[in-house]
């Protein structure tokens, strides 16, 4: 039954990307709708979506123990992630421009425009959500300090900046929603109802503008590149089964609590294909943006096959 549920909704997501593919293709989405489309999620239905889903949850010792734990094992995810992105990089020998984008792609995955709505249709309740925006905090923290730095190179990034980066709406709104849930402050029914809304609109609209940058896309270039193979498989496969493996082996042998969803969705959002704004990133601080799109169009396609059998793994 899981597993029909997350083959159910990978098959909606592809049909909303492939949707959001066509309106490229028909000039409906262009440049200035795509770009629109993404601030708006960034800025307004995501930060929205976390506010108001945190901040409802009810407080229990289940839940402060998972949370802790999440946040333990998203940081020892990305530690697993740098250390494979170093060594593949190498292999192939990549020009810098390249393998600063191979490093940064084995490591952040797309969990704003896909990870947010698969998480959200799989587990429709507040707690899920917590778990899954922990993994974005320290997902987020990484990119606008260590990925920020590779890009521009050494002492060409100030404090100040990364500090300013770090300060973005969904941090807010997680720290706000968080404040809320451990003071069990409410808000109030006639304010959450239309934020809670506009905040489930973040999934189709999420989905829409990867399928418009899937369309954008060369297929041509990304299949004649050995590396990209080497970066789907890190990505998509090995990555996640080693995070569960090891902590299968914290909670059978270290007596680590930590529950099943909690674990599910970790290892879930270490499987996320490449995210899309190291693409415009990487446009921004000279790295190959080329590259970078055809990292996302891959292995966004080849998540749709990866992600059942990383769910089915994780919920044995």
């Amino acid at each position: 039954m899981p597993t029909q549920i997350i083959t159910e909704q990978i098959i909606i997501a592809g049909i909303i990307v492939l949707t959001g593919a066509i309106g490229s293709w028909l000039k409906v989405i262009n440049e200035d709708v795509r770009f629109s489309i993404s601030r708006l999620v960034f800025n307004i239905t995501l930060p929205l979506l976390i506010l108001t889903t945190v901040s409802r949850m009810e407080m229990n010792q289940e839940v402060l123990v998972n949370g802790g734990w999440a946040a333990f094992f998203s940081a020892l995810s990305f530690l697993i992630m740098y250390t494979v992105g170093k060594i593949s990089a190498r292999l192939f020998s990549l020009p810098r421009r390249s393998a600063v984008i191979h490093e940064l792609h084995t490591m952040f995955g797309n969990i704003v425009f896909l990870g947010f709505p698969l998480i959200a249709a799989l587990y429709p309740n507040e707690e899920a959500l917590l778990y899954a925006t922990i993994y974005y905090m320290v997902s987020s923290f990484m990119q606008w300090t260590y990925a920020v730095f590779l890009l521009k190179g050494q002492n060409k990034v100030s404090w100040r900046e990364r500090f300013q980066n770090l300060l973005n709406p969904n941090t807010v709104a997680f720290v706000l929603g968080v404040s809320m849930f451990l003071l069990q402050l409410k808000m109030p029914e006639i304010m959450h109802t239309p934020l809670s809304i506009i905040g489930k609109a973040t999934s189709p609209l999420a989905l829409l503008y990867i399928g418009s940058t899937l369309a954008r896309t060369s297929v041509k270039g990304a299949l004649k590149r050995g590396d990209i193979y080497l970066l789907s498989l890190n990505k998509l496969i090995l990555i996640p089964i080693t995070l569960l493996l090891i902590i299968n082996l914290a909670i059978a042998y270290l007596g680590i609590e930590l529950g099943q969803m909690a674990k599910t969705i970790i290892v879930l959002e270490s499987a996320m294909p490449c995210m899309s704004m190291i693409v415009i990133m990487a446009k921004a601080y000279g790295a190959a943006d080329d590259r970078a799109a055809e990292n996302v169009f891959l292995t966004t396609i080849l998540s749709l096959l990866t992600l059942p059998l990383v769910y089915l793994l994780a919920t044995l």
